[in-house]
């Protein structure tokens, strides 16, 4: 039972939560991240982002009075070397292929088309899109008015992304972007093309950065307009260094995650609601949030406003993955046969936004340039106390000690200090 309530304020989940989901999609979380030697946050938020383009506009989440669809846009912060690109890589393996066959049919369908023009032409229903223009984007969005599938907008590196919204067109082009993830219907008029509308687009996107550039993307007047305030950052507070190892993926856990794709590349459409024990999780996280307002920045603001809205997108695909249902001799998932989601679920879910409300106020110092000092090198370390202090009251056995290195090392760094050269006290 999951324990959710205002004095979790106190101590947010340093942690993305993973306890309320089903076993096995626990399970592939922790192995993933076990043999990537990375974050859960970044498994977990990945696995997100993905079943939330699978499910696309199938599955909707009412709560009442407004619906939504489970589209995010996920960011994974850390330092380069980090190891935040290759899980994600892995998991996207399955959509990869697919989109490798979809385009094989494509191809195939516009060889006969060419041959019979008075065919409709075929249209590539993608997954996946990378290096992609606006106008590439919107024309692949206009193409999909009459399908409910997601489209998932994947990019390594995340700074690259938005380093080339308005480089083809400064006008519109962002507060697009806003109507996307709000999943408002708008028109796209340009001189050189034909004006195209289009209509209730769903669009999830992934991708990572590194700290020390994200103030050059994601800039202050991004979130001035709430831009930055759409997006979950998973941001952990402690990242091990990975270090070489031979372990590898297992068979079962690879073919557990190919089993729930395909299970859900072919969902069929469903509309969630809330039990009332759920709703009233819902309302007490909503009103709390709402009145925690008036404390708290305009950038924070916004942040929990639309955590309001994500709580309930993310609590669809928790939904999803939490099914407890037998799968069946052999298979490792299930969807849900009921569309009620439980006090639990939105438990979770709370619990989930009370990580991302934890990581984007973290972000809120590289918005707004108030940077983390990177950590001193141990030999600035070194002659910083001897600056301080002075050689002759350094013990440099004890001093070594501390700070895991050899006598030879701190006696080195110290003799390289001009003033110190050649007055025999670090023998």
């Amino acid at each position: 039972m999951l324990d959710i309530n205002p004095h979790s304020l106190d101590s947010p989940p340093k942690e993305l939560p993973i306890q309320a989901l089903r076993y096995e999609v626990q399970k592939i979380i922790e192995h993933y991240a076990e043999v990537y030697q990375c974050p859960k946050d970044f498994i977990t938020s990945a696995v997100f982002g993905i079943v939330g383009t699978l499910c696309g506009r199938h599955v909707t989440i009412f709560d009442g009075k407004y619906r939504n669809h489970p589209n995010f846009w996920i960011c994974h912060v850390a330092p380069s070397g980090s190891n935040k690109s290759s899980p994600i890589k892995a998991l996207m393996e399955p959509m990869n292929r697919e989109e490798s066959q979809r385009y094989k049919e494509y191809r195939e369908k516009m060889k006969e088309f060419k041959k019979n023009s008075e065919e409709e032409e075929p249209i590539l229903n993608q997954l996946t899109v990378s290096d992609v223009t606006p106008e590439g984007l919107y024309k692949i969005l206009d193409g999909r008015a009459g399908s409910k599938d997601g489209l998932l907008l994947y990019r390594d590196e995340i700074k690259g992304f938005i380093d080339d919204m308005g480089r083809y067109h400064n006008s519109g082009e962002i507060s697009n972007y806003l109507s996307i993830w709000d999943g408002t219907t708008f028109p796209v008029t340009r001189k050189t093309q034909p004006p195209i509308y289009i209509e209730n687009p769903f669009l999830c996107m992934m991708g990572g950065i590194q700290p020390d550039v994200f103030g050059d993307a994601f800039k202050r007047e991004l979130a001035g307009i709430g831009f930055v305030q759409r997006w979950l950052f998973a941001y952990p507070d402690m990242i091990q260094r990975a270090l070489y190892s031979e372990t590898t993926l297992e068979t079962a856990y690879v073919a557990a995650w190919n089993e729930i794709f395909t299970k859900l590349l072919t969902i069929e459409d469903r509309e969630l609601t809330l039990s009332p024990e759920a709703k009233q999780v819902y309302i007490d996280y909503y009103n709390e949030t709402i009145e925690r307002t008036d404390d708290l920045n305009s950038y924070l603001a916004s942040m929990l406003s639309k955590l309001r809205i994500h709580v309930l997108k993310w609590c669809a695909v928790t939904h999803v993955l939490a099914c407890t249902d037998s799968a069946g001799a052999g298979q490792f998932f299930a969807l849900p046969s009921s569309n009620v989601i439980s006090a639990e679920e939105m438990r979770y879910s709370v619990q989930c936004m009370r990580y991302f409300e934890y990581c984007g106020s973290k972000v809120l110092t590289l918005v707004s340039g108030d940077v983390t000092v990177k950590k001193p090198t141990k030999e600035q370390l070194i002659k910083e106390l001897v600056s301080l202090v002075g050689v002759d009251k350094v013990n440099i056995t004890k001093f070594a000690e501390g700070m895991g290195v050899s006598r030879q090392y701190v006696s080195k760094v110290i003799n390289r200090l001009p003033k110190l050269q050649g007055c025999g006290c670090c023998g």
